[in-house]
């Protein structure tokens, strides 16, 4: 009887220190849904890395436009996707969500067509609001390398 405590002492301490080890879930910074984007605005703070972590909650592909820094990111319905910002950029930026079919429409996914403006996805952005990326020292990185 001592034996079969004893195995299962060690089978349960074993469950535990695989689930403390298990990889942990990227925060989302940001959820798509359709109504657009969750929270409106972002702020990051000078310790988050310049990406933006996305999930798309809604039933359909959603896409999320950043116009000054020519980037957007489409987000297929339940997924996540990450958008990498310029390392060293910081400053308050105009964010836009709005429906994959929507951006198409405006030519959004055009090779040829080097940005959409503001004013074209304002009227067509199920939300909108501003990315703040506070000030950081990440350009330290590139004096560092050349000493």
């Amino acid at each position: 009887m001592f034996w079969l405590i004893r195995w299962c002492v060690i089978l349960l301490m074993s469950v535990v220190l695989v689930s403390a080890c298990a990889t942990p879930t990227a925060a989302v910074d940001l959820t798509l849904n359709t109504g657009g984007c969750t929270p409106n605005s972002i702020t990051l703070p000078p310790t988050h890395e310049p990406t933006l972590t996305i999930r798309n909650i809604a039933h359909e592909a959603m896409v999320v436009s950043i116009p000054v820094m020519d980037l957007w990111i489409e987000v297929a319905p339940r997924d996540s996707g990450v958008l990498e910002l310029p390392r060293y950029i910081m400053g308050t930026f105009d964010l836009f969500c709005l429906s994959a079919a929507d951006h198409r429409a405006l030519g959004g996914d055009n090779p040829f067509l080097c940005v959409l403006e503001p004013d074209e996805l304002r009227p067509v952005s199920r939300s909108s609001g501003k990315l703040i990326i506070e000030p950081h020292d990440r350009i330290r990185e590139i004096l560092e390398q050349e000493r």
